[in-house]
Formats: structure tokens, C-alpha cells, sequence
């Protein structure tokens, strides 16, 4: 891991799981996709009705929500196994 991307992954641990999660899954690829694909399927167009459009909505912020959650621990796993290197390594090559 860089290091940017150690100081993007401690920032993302201290404001919690939760709002990563909503961050990072529902806001930031499930409300992207909810548009994309709503716009090419004309989910949310012309026609559409109540109902499939709340069907849609929840299936892209459940997937959104789902696509957090693994990239958390994805994440997690990558950061802890950084420090594992590290902590394997004599100091004089930690610089």
C-alpha cells in the first residue's frame, strides 16, 4: 500500500464502518448505478411505475450497500497485511 492510500484507509477506519459504507457503497456506486442503469433500461423514465421505480431503488442501494460492506473488508485485509510486511522487516529498510 502507498502511503496515501494508508492515511485514505486510517481517516476511512476512525469515521466508522457505517458511513463508509454509505459513502463508499450506497453514494458513491450504488446511486451511479440506480441512474446509469435506470436511465438505459428507461426504469426511470417515461411510463415508469411507483413500484418499479422503489424496486429499482432498492436494489441498487442494496447492492451499493453490499459493494461497501466487501470493499471495507477488502480493505481491512489489505491494510492489515501491509502491517504484517512491515512489522517483518528489520528497520533499517522500514524508511
Amino acid at each position: 500500500m502507498k502511503e496515501r492510500e494508508l492515511a485514505a484507509w486510517q481517516q476511512a477506519q476512525e469515521q466508522g464502518f457505517g458511513k463508509f459504507v454509505v459513502m463508499n457503497g450506497v453514494l458513491s456506486w450504488g446511486l451511479p448505478m440506480l441512474i446509469i442503469i435506470g436511465y438505459f433500461n428507461n426504469v426511470l423514465g417515461e411510463g415508469a411505475t411507483l413500484a418499479s421505480v422503489l424496486i429499482h431503488c432498492a436494489i441498487w442501494f442494496a447492492a451499493g450497500g453490499l459493494f461497501g460492506v466487501v470493499l471495507w473488508y477488502v480493505s481491512d485485509y489489505r491494510y492489515k497485511k501491509h502491517l504484517r510486511k512491515m512489522a517483518e522487516k528489520p528497520d533499517s529498510e522500514q524508511e
